[in-house]
Order: C-alpha cells, then structure tokens, then sequence
C-alpha cells in the first residue's frame, strides 16, 4: 500500500466484516468500524489494534437500517475525513422477516453508498464492496420478489444484492468509483453454528482488489474469496435489470 488508505468497513465489530477490517489495518491503512452496539465496538477496536499493531483504528456508531441513522453516520464521518478510499458494506444478518431483509440488507447499502458519494469521489481510487454469499447461489437461483421462507429470503439477498452492485457501478460511474460484490469465504463468526469452528478471520481479498492496479479499476463484477472474478449472466445481472427490480426498494425509500 504505496500511501495510508481510509477505509469504513460495515457491520466491522464482528465477523465477515471485522476480518476484512483486520486485514486492512495489518496493511496499516487508517480503519473506521460502523457498529451498534459501544462495548462490542470498543472491544473489536482494541483486538484489531493488538493483532495489527496498527492504532489508528476506530468506530462509529448507529443504525444502517435507519434511514436518518445512516446519514447521521455519513456525517460523523465527514466531521472527521475528507475523503473515503474504500467503503465495505458488510453489515447484515441472517434475515427473519421480509421488511428486515429490504432495510438491512439492500436498502442500507444503497443509502451509506450514496450519503459518502462526495468522500469517494475525492478519492483517487475509490472502491465499494457489497460483501455477499456463495457465487454458485447467484449463478443459478432465480431472481424473483417472493420472500415467504428463510430460504426465499436468502436467495432475494444474494440476487438483489449483485443486481445492487450492477446499480451502483453505473451511478457511480461518473466520478470512477468501483462498485464490486465479493465473496469472502469462509470466515469465523457466531452468524451459524458451524461458522463458529472455522479458523480464518482474514480476508486478504479485498486489499488485493482495492490495490492492484490490475484489479482497483474494475467495476460492476463478481470477486471470490481469491480475488478471482467470477463470471455472470449479463442477461440476468445487468443495469436495466437492476432498475427495474430494484426500485420497488430503493425509489420509495
């Protein structure tokens, strides 16, 4: 990492998105954690500046969900950045209801990409992540609205979400910033059981991605937790299709 890169990382305190922010700060990049709960944030703040040495780590606090909430976020972090090199939406849960599902898991990703828009355009390479599931889910499942099961639920989040990623990499366009899904891998976490046994709590991925010169000006794709990208139906995920399905969402917000 030639320069000190600002980085906010979602759902940061915990998880998928406190490997990411590990993986981040051992690169000695300047990290800023959004969390909801102060003694979780304080907690994972110190375990990263212990594993990485790197004290320049620290946390914001409030509801992504919320849409006033998610501005208000935006804001302290402007009050304290001029600008915004790598923005990770990685907070989420394993969705219980249909309305849960829509604010957390697509609509507060939209919000805080939009209310930092000015911060990444001053960057001078920018990147979003949408931090997302299995490739092979993607690949195949259907997309349609239906959200009456927890399976049904999962399936519109990973489909929704990638449409989301085809959305942003076109709104954002204009200022080049790169807006990516990527899958992170298997990851320790408390989210399942079986999560709870897994080892590994990097995700080396998503530096690689944001700093390659090979890779930082791709846009609008699908990374693996190689930092591979995995290709996708451009009649099923496409910007036209995004409008459409997404608006119902996004538009009434």
């Amino acid at each position: 990492m030639s320069e000190k890169q600002i980085v906010l990382v979602t759902g940061g305190t915990s998880g998928v998105g406190k490997a990411i922010a590990k993986s981040f700060a051992k690169r000695q990049a300047t990290v800023i954690l959004v969390g909801r709960n102060a003694e979780k944030a304080q907690a994972a703040v110190a375990k990263l500046q212990q594993d990485s040495g790197n004290q320049a780590i620290s946390y914001l606090l409030g509801d992504l969900a919320d849409k006033k909430q998610n501005q208000q976020i935006a804001a302290a972090f402007r009050n304290q950045y001029d600008h915004l090199d790598v923005l990770v939406n990685s907070a989420g849960n394993i969705p219980q209801t249909a309305q849960n599902n829509i604010d957390l898991n697509l609509r507060s990703h939209y919000w805080l990409t939009h209310n930092l828009e000015p911060e990444l355009a001053k960057a001078q390479h920018a990147h979003v992540f949408i931090i997302t599931g299995m490739p092979l889910a993607i690949k195949v499942g259907p997309i349609y609205e239906r959200q009456h099961s927890l399976l049904d639920r999962g399936l519109w989040l990973l489909t929704h979400k990638t449409l989301l990623v085809d959305l942003l990499a076109y709104q954002l366009a204009p200022h080049q910033i790169s807006v990516n899904a990527l899958f992170p891998g298997g990851v320790q976490s408390n989210l399942l059981p079986w999560t709870k046994t897994i080892t590994n709590t990097e995700v080396p991925a998503a530096v690689k991605i944001a700093t390659d010169p090979d890779l930082r000006e791709i846009s609008g794709s699908f990374f693996d937790d190689k930092a591979q990208v995995v290709p996708l139906n451009n009649c099923k995920y496409n910007v036209n299709r995004a409008k459409t399905a997404l608006s119902p969402y996004l538009w009434t917000a």
